[in-house]
């Protein structure tokens, strides 16, 4: 045998396999490159949620349906070679046009000791409860009741005293919307006392209640915004029906909202029937004038301006159409036209 001949064979497996490596390697940079690149629609932004047990490919159909990422599969792809972390359960805000580097980098923001989850405004206690529970299971049904005061004493928050909540009445509307951080061992009263807390921080930046909410308690005006929040959703329009009913207040007239009838019945009907404005509660505001005992709906941050700080109009009517297109009227003739007219 040639000697020489078997060093070249050699030579050329070692440089090719030398090749072969240096191929790899560079795949794998460009491949890492390209990850690194934008995806999605940059016009988006959606709230993604993480459920317990969710796996990569669950949350890459999700992703693809909010067109947040153009391929599923390319970002299973770049999880599985450069990102092989561990999802955690929680609500993550992504924005579209981010690469899957950077959508992965937010879904790891949240340490694992640590959930995130969203409350949407106008969520009531028992819309909280189940979200809550969702995320941190250990916070059972009868725990949640008991710490908001739905089975009839709630935590002694300093904020709730000072608001006249009327004695019970359960925390309904005292627990703020928003997006938080909870830790997987908090109980149901770090839940409640830390919603609590962020409403009192907003009230506080509002000031005191001017115009025709002047006078009004906190527990007062957490009860109107909180109607509000349910029967209207644009900023402008819940200015103005906000004046709406405070002026119905002050003149002895019901607020007939609709939003109370659905909270008694648990319903979502825009137009109650006749024998659901009959029932039988003090929260029913076409029997009852003024307003009811206490608030309907956790109201966000618009909600809460448009009571405490209320647009001035002439009208005393509005009327919402299945659309959510709104008319005002001045008088109750008009109202009535508009009913024959938009309904």
């Amino acid at each position: 045998m040639n000697p020489f001949k078997g060093k070249v064979q050699l030579l050329a497996v070692l440089i090719g396999g030398a090749v072969v490596v240096v191929g790899f390697f560079a795949a794998m940079f460009a491949g890492r490159a390209w990850f690194a690149h934008p995806t999605g629609d940059n016009r988006l932004e959606a709230t993604v949620t993480i459920d317990p047990g969710e796996t990569v490919g669950q949350l890459a159909r999700v992703l693809e349906t909010d067109a947040l990422i153009d391929s599923s599969f390319a970002f299973r792809v770049y999880v599985r070679l450069f990102d092989s972390s561990t999802l955690y359960p929680g609500e993550y805000t992504l924005i579209g046009g981010s690469s899957y580097r950077d959508i992965m980098a937010t879904l790891h923001q949240v340490e694992s000791n640590v959930v995130r989850i969203t409350i949407p405004e106008g969520f009531s206690l028992a819309d909280i409860g189940v979200r809550i529970q969702k995320f941190l299971p250990n916070i059972t049904t009868e725990a949640w009741n008991a710490a908001v005061g739905v089975n009839g004493t709630a935590s002694a928050n300093a904020f709730v005293v000072s608001a006249q909540k009327p004695a019970g009445v359960d925390l309904e509307g005292y627990l703020f919307p928003d997006t938080y951080e909870f830790s997987k061992d908090a109980t149901a009263d770090d839940v409640a006392n830390i919603m609590i807390d962020a409403m009192k921080g907003h009230i506080e930046d509002l000031g005191a209640p001017s115009g025709d909410a002047e006078g009004m308690s906190i527990h007062e005006v957490l009860t109107l915004a909180s109607i509000v929040e349910k029967e209207v959703r644009k900023p402008e329009t819940m200015n103005n029906v906000a004046d709406i009913f405070l002026k119905r207040i002050a003149i002895g007239m019901a607020l007939q909202s609709d939003a109370t009838i659905n909270y008694i019945i648990k319903g979502d009907n825009p137009s109650p029937t006749y024998e659901d404005l009959e029932v039988d509660s003090p929260y029913n505001t076409y029997k009852n004038p003024g307003l009811p005992p206490g608030p309907i709906s956790s109201p966000g941050l618009n909600a809460l301006t448009a009571v405490f700080h209320p647009v001035h109009n002439d009208y005393y009517y509005f009327l919402t159409t299945d659309d959510g297109d709104i008319y005002y009227a001045k008088t109750y003739d008009q109202h009535l036209a508009n009913k024959a007219k938009y309904l």
